[in-house]
């Protein structure tokens, strides 16, 4: 199977600090079309909405905060990207959910704090949560699984790893089922979301 058409998911254990990487299938969603609507709470209380983001150029990323695997290379990828690009003010690094019960602003933030990431003084970088039904509408309009396992001292929690540019009119610029993304197609996706329509 090739690389763009496999989807790569995350497999973290939250309490036993162990985790492995699974597939899963999910939908993806079509280039130039809208994304999905959200709605959902930021770490600092903020409610933040797909529309309230438009006018900057937004990447869309689903992990949690506990997850000590795929999540937290994802995380510092986006660092580096960010670092790469010189940190630009028109652009937006959003974390969703995928486990928002234990998703706290205090994990949250010691999460962010592992990659020198301060949301407190950069609110580019936005980590949402929201009540299980509403999140779980989200997962499910990004295709985004997500699967528990019971195991010693916690759960396994599988899902879909995607990563999403968006443009400042709210339109899919390009989708990554890695987090070990090609630079240069991230750079490239980035650079089309400054063209206007």
């Amino acid at each position: 199977m090739k690389r763009y058409q496999r989807v790569i998911v995350a497999a973290c254990l939250c309490l036993a600090m162990t985790g492995a990487a699974t597939a899963m299938s999910a939908a993806t969603l079509s280039l130039g079309a809208d994304v999905p609507a959200y709605e959902l709470t930021n770490w600092d209380g903020r409610r933040i909405s797909s529309d309230s983001l438009k006018g900057s150029r937004t990447i869309v990323a689903f992990t949690y905060a506990k997850c000590v695997r795929a999540c937290p290379m994802l995380t510092f990828q986006l660092r580096g990207l960010d670092r790469h690009l010189g940190s630009p003010a028109d652009v937006n690094y959003v974390h969703i959910s995928v486990n928002s019960t234990e998703d706290t602003p205090y994990e949250i933030l010691k999460h962010f704090r592992k990659y020198d990431i301060d949301p407190r003084t950069d609110p580019r970088w936005l980590f949402l949560t929201g009540d299980p039904g509403d999140t779980a509408t989200v997962l499910k309009d990004f295709g985004i699984e997500v699967t528990r396992t019971p195991a010693q001292g916690g759960s396994f929690i599988e899902h879909t790893i995607r990563v999403f540019v968006v443009n400042p009119q709210g339109k899919l610029a390009a989708e990554f089922d890695t987090y070990q993304w090609d630079e240069n197609r991230m750079r490239n996706a980035l650079g089309t979301t400054l063209e206007r329509p």
